[in-house]
């Protein structure tokens, strides 16, 4: 079992570190990326909206932003009740304290733009029909969702990013918590954009083809932004990196043995590609959704044993078997 293995090589990994940007694997740049001009347009409805003193001047916001309220309000209830739940929240000096460590986060968003910026070139290389969304930055003290993408527009609800330090943090599972820090924010929008570009086969139930759904979605996220460390896509810290690569003959040993790779059961299958803190089933110490990070490595042994296949060629192959068949991946690490 994982613990048993891990528990041997415990030495070795102490000098490994906690940060979620210990361990990377660095895609090439899509060609031509560079050479294009993106125009981004950041709309600050947040500090809009915290600049409001009156209920008359909140009012006037909500009038002012109709689409915006529709898409991010969408359970808000009437307008009336609306305008007074956030003329309540931009007055309670809580709330503002609050909104005052988004400078903190972030910044003047120079890396939130910066960030886009070259993941929307990369996206535009990859597909120049892509049109680049508006952005919007809203902080309601979670009144609204901490994402909504639509074809044209990306809000993004600041409140629930700002980091450890802020003073409050979304109502979520500890181990989700890695989610809402700045650094995470870019390659969670980039894994969500993912879904449209990665094609798998919908009449394959197995868990294999969720695995390789997954890892290629994570890759392609990684190709849009190159320096991405592999943590801020999949959320393990950089020692459980370290040690899950080291590991993971016994992690594919796992999957092998008990028939998984073409499993069908969902409750079964969530075991192992669900968002979990850990997967118990293999050990105590192996990390959650251990599926889509085996998932991910096939798809990167695919890439190094097919240097021909290009990133659109992979994304559009749907059979998952010959993806793991090609990759000749089966838990070893990189270098053995």
């Amino acid at each position: 079992m994982i613990f048993s293995f891990l528990a041997g090589i415990a030495g070795v990994l102490t000098g490994c570190h906690e940060e979620t940007d210990s361990v990377r694997h660095t895609p090439k740049s899509l060609p031509g990326a560079d050479t294009i001009s993106i125009h981004l347009v950041i709309q600050r409805l947040d500090s809009s909206l915290f600049a409001c003193r009156t209920r008359t001047d909140v009012e006037a916001w909500v009038t002012a932003n109709p689409a915006f309220v529709r898409s991010y309000f969408p359970e808000a209830g009437k307008r009336e009740q609306l305008v007074s739940e956030l003329f309540r929240r931009v007055n309670e000096p809580s709330l503002r304290e609050f909104y005052g460590q988004t400078k903190e986060s972030f910044g003047n968003f120079d890396t939130l733009r910066r960030e886009l910026t070259t993941a929307f070139r990369h996206l535009k290389a990859y597909d120049p029909a892509f049109r680049v969304p508006e952005i919007r930055l809203a902080f309601t003290g979670f009144l609204g969702s901490d994402l909504v993408l639509t074809d044209s527009t990306i809000t993004i609800g600041t409140d629930y990013f700002l980091g450890n330090k802020a003073k409050f943090r979304p109502d979520v599972y500890g181990y989700q918590l890695w989610r809402y820090n700045p650094k995470a924010l870019v390659p969670q929008i980039l894994f969500i954009l993912s879904e449209k570009y990665v094609e798998t086969n919908r009449q394959d139930k197995s868990l294999l083809n969720e695995m390789i759904g997954y890892g290629k979605a994570y890759e392609f996220a990684q190709t849009l932004l190159p320096e991405t460390p592999d943590s801020l896509l999949i959320g393990y810290t950089g020692k459980q990196l370290a040690e899950t690569e080291i590991a993971q003959d016994l992690v594919w040993a796992h999957l092998i043995d008990n028939k998984l790779l073409y499993e069908t059961n969902p409750m079964k299958k969530v075991k192992y590609t669900g968002d979990r803190p850990t997967t118990f089933e293999i050990g105590p110490r192996c990390p959650g959704s251990i599926g889509r990070w085996v998932g991910w490595q096939i798809v990167r042994f695919y890439k190094e044993q097919n240097p021909d296949v290009t990133v659109r060629e992979l994304m559009q192959n749907k059979d998952a078997r010959q993806i793991l068949e090609l990759s000749k991946y089966r838990g070893q690490t990189p270098e053995s």
